[in-house]
């Protein structure tokens, strides 16, 4: 018991009260006791108190004081800057736990065709609105993005789903194009070569549907899970893909201008969390993704 109420005691007589620190830095800048009352707005003889306090705990002159004028002594000086330190940290400290500041982490899954779009720049503008929320980001397609979020290894989703589908909330309906290089490889009445994502993606599994619907044949020529290579073997001449709209503005993709071509349905591009309704953070990241991507689409185009 007396080791721990000596220990409790010299605790109490080496804290620093926050005030006779501010009281002192006020006097540091304006080397008047007056003004720094004023800047505080508290009275002269507080100000005084809090000084002479923070002397007597530090157990050193801070002041040199004369009838004329204030100066600060070498201790002074050296405890201006250790002072503001000290009360910046306290403030960051309490900023941090602040009622209302969203902090943690949010693991994000998106699609690879979404790093196309602005939706790198919303993502800038949502952690620099929110410096406190990190986040960690996994690409893949929206069947394995799907997975992941079942299997609680992401919180939110950023991916596709068809139009008739209803799960997570709809950022935006994209139109699916066939998209192939400039010689196209095939004639009519040859069976059509597909560059198409491996089982299980929306965009393979509405291509061949659609041309199923149209009794058109078609093969196989080339699988990747990897947009880029998907891409790239359009260029190459491997064969036709469908893909979002928006992917027209790619460098060397050209949209494929064939009659007979089926008209592929329309996707949607959702977020999509555990929940039924999205909460916390990941709300936070939903709402702004609708908010820019309402604003881009109601501008004129350039």
């Amino acid at each position: 018991m007396i080791k721990l109420t000596s220990h409790i005691r010299m605790k109490d007589q080496t804290h620093l009260d926050p005030m006779h620190l501010q009281s002192f830095l006020a006097v540091a800048e304006t080397l008047h006791f007056t003004s720094a009352a004023q800047m505080l707005g508290v009275s002269q003889s507080t100000i005084s108190q809090h000084v002479s306090r923070l002397e007597e705990q530090l157990s050193t002159r801070l002041l040199a004081r004369s009838t004329k004028a204030v100066r600060l002594t070498e201790n002074g000086t050296a405890l201006v800057s250790l002072g503001q330190r000290l009360l910046q940290v306290e403030d960051s400290l309490f900023a941090y736990f602040r009622d209302g500041t969203p902090r943690g982490t949010i693991r994000l899954g998106v699609t690879e065709d979404l790093l196309l779009t602005r939706f790198p720049e919303i993502l800038g503008v949502f952690r620099a609105a929110h410096p406190s929320l990190q986040i960690t980001m996994t690409i893949g397609l929206s069947a394995s993005l799907t997975r992941l979020l079942d299997n609680d290894e992401i919180d939110l989703l950023c991916g596709m789903r068809r139009s008739s589908e209803t799960h997570g909330q709809k950022l935006w309906t994209e139109e699916l194009r066939w998209f192939g290089p400039a010689q196209i490889p095939f004639s009519d009445g040859q069976s059509i070569p597909l560059v198409t994502f491996p089982e299980g993606s929306v965009t393979r599994r509405l291509a061949i549907e659609a041309l199923n619907r149209a009794e058109l044949p078609w093969h196989i020529a080339f699988t990747s899970g990897n947009l880029s290579a998907i891409l790239a073997a359009v260029r190459a001449g491997y064969g036709i893909t469908a893909q979002p709209g928006f992917l027209r503005e790619s460098d060397g993709l050209s949209l494929c201008e064939i009659p007979s071509l089926p008209r592929i349905p329309n996707v949607d591009f959702i977020a999509a969390t555990r929940h039924q309704t999205a909460q916390g953070p990941e709300e936070l990241l939903i709402q702004t993704l609708c908010d820019h991507i309402s604003r881009l689409q109601s501008s004129p185009p350039a």
